[in-house]
């Protein structure tokens, strides 16, 4: 499995593009493809699926997707794939961000991209640090008290 990592520091231009870091244009060369998925995520961030690892996501019936909760496993899958969008990169490596998804994670200006394992991650710099000093280092520091690497 193809694994994002790394950060990456850009800026949205006037019309909502986003550059797409080297390293994943490389990928998307690698799966032959010439877009990504791009959708709401969790704390205020996007997602963006390489086009392998959006179809790994979705195989096997959604069984990611799968809440003891019905009612709630459909309210998320509703937001989930109905704000989803693949989007091409331009001959820049850019992509163009529905407004929809800008406003989902707040992205004014300065952007981070950074790798999640099996997505990337498109955050606000602001937001992001503020929630990096909220629930990401002490969860750090939490977590390194009980696993070596």
């Amino acid at each position: 499995m193809t694994l994002l990592i790394g950060r990456y520091e850009y800026a949205l231009d006037d019309k909502n593009r986003l550059g797409i870091p080297p390293k994943y244009r490389e990928m998307l060369t690698q799966e032959k493809a010439k877009s990504v998925f791009v959708t709401s995520g969790m704390e205020g961030c996007l997602y963006l699926y390489l086009p392998s690892q959006w179809n790994s996501l979705v195989q096997n019936g959604l069984q990611a997707f799968s809440l003891p909760d019905k009612e709630k496993e459909r309210a998320f899958k509703r937001k989930f794939f109905s704000e989803a969008a693949e989007v091409e990169l331009d001959s820049a490596g850019r992509v163009l961000l529905p407004q929809y998804l800008k406003a989902h994670a707040g992205l004014k200006g300065q952007v981070l991209v950074q790798g999640a394992g099996n997505r990337a991650e498109i955050w606000d710099t602001r937001r992001w640090q503020a929630y990096e000093k909220s629930k990401v280092a002490p969860a750090y520091q939490a977590v390194s008290k009980s696993v070596e690497l």
